[in-house]
């Protein structure tokens, strides 16, 4: 029988140690064309006992894993001779052709490795993000739901236009907050009560691309306040964020990282209050990238949360939106606490007028 043999993804000499599962009965278990513990998949032990492996697995994996791991081996001998010329070219666009091509073949290198596809699967919170056949997956896995399921919210609930006119989106946007007794991540369009949006959310961006020393702008906005004199509706802004750091391995904004970083608040968080019978509101909270990694300019000044215009605001400030996030905010009982907690006014209370 034909055994795996010790080549390059085993090596780790130039290669990181992420690309591997780092527990040695799992990865015995991924690797073995028997899987002596049964498929990791199983969960019950009577159930990985009664698992039978396909016939000929033994002998047809293991030439299978030499042969797509020798085809590694090909793919990095490309990369080593083109990060010498990386080295020894001078021109900015070339070198940056260069380095794309570097990050496709570092892909193809191992797109196929087991430990590597196993991880991109079940480990999708855990995986290392500087290394870019994990951001090849998480950006196709994305773009299977996640990316067409937050379109479709932000379509359908109208905050594309009602705040801005459209959005292509490059980066997936995460929403936790820290009233969530669950911690999990907000999909889209979900309707929260004032007890969970009463602190500031955390946001999780995921770049696809090499990510290191980008800064980012976020804007929190509510477009549902209602505006009685002019019989319509104006937008408030509840938080607004510039020049926040992040990375690929550094991707979370929260409060513990503009404690270290006050400067980055440009407008403090309020969370949405909805005044009695006005529906529920929509709060989108829109991240842009802010050009070249240069801090903003036109904003050193902070603007008005009421009647905000953030078309005006992003066009002004050169940005562009890559990504955003929408969840629902209605009254409740809990209002009212909230309210006073930030030192607000009571909220109005709108009625259908009888003609």
């Amino acid at each position: 029988m034909a055994s795996l043999s010790k080549g390059i993804w085993s090596n780790f000499s130039k290669r990181s140690p992420s690309l591997a599962i780092k527990s040695k009965k799992l990865q015995e278990a991924v690797l073995s064309p028997n899987l002596p513990h049964g498929p990791v998949s199983l969960k019950k032990g009577a159930s990985r006992i009664r698992y039978n492996s396909p016939v000929g697995m033994d002998e047809i994996y293991p030439l299978a894993y030499n042969a797509l791991q020798e085809e590694s081996a090909k793919t990095y001998q490309k990369i080593e001779l083109i990060e010498k010329k990386i080295a020894e070219v001078g021109n900015d666009k070339a070198k940056e052709e260069l380095e794309q091509k570097r990050e496709n073949l570092l892909v193809e290198a191992e797109k196929n490795n087991p430990e590597v596809v196993y991880r991109s699967m079940f480990a999708t919170n855990s995986v290392d993000r500087t290394q870019p056949v994990y951001r090849r997956f998480l950006e196709e896995k994305w773009k299977g739901y996640n990316r067409m399921l937050t379109m479709q919210r932000l379509e359908t609930l109208g905050v594309i236009p009602d705040t801005m006119p459209t959005l292509n989106p490059e980066v997936e946007v995460n929403v936790v907050f820290p009233c969530n007794s669950l911690s999990r991540k907000i999909e889209p369009g979900t309707i929260l009560s004032s007890n969970v949006t009463s602190r500031p959310p955390s946001f999780e961006i995921i770049e696809f691309k090499k990510s290191k020393n980008d800064l980012y702008t976020i804007l929190v906005v509510d477009p549902d306040i209602p505006d009685v004199e002019n019989d319509t509706y104006k937008t408030e802004l509840l938080w607004a964020l510039k020049d926040v750091p992040a990375s690929n391995d550094d991707p979370i904004i929260d409060a513990k990282k503009l404690i270290s970083h006050p400067e980055c608040e440009l407008v403090s968080y309020i969370p949405s209050v909805p005044e009695k019978n006005t529906g529920n509101h929509r709060i989108s909270a829109w991240v842009f990238r802010q050009p070249d990694g240069k801090k903003l300019k036109a904003a050193d000044k902070a603007p008005e949360r009421e009647g905000f215009d953030i078309r005006k605001f992003s066009a002004d400030n050169n940005l562009k939106a890559i990504g955003a996030h929408v969840w629902r905010s209605a009254w409740d009982r809990n209002t009212k606490n909230v309210r006073r907690m930030y030192g607000l006014p009571n909220g109005r209370i709108f009625t259908r007028e009888r003609s």
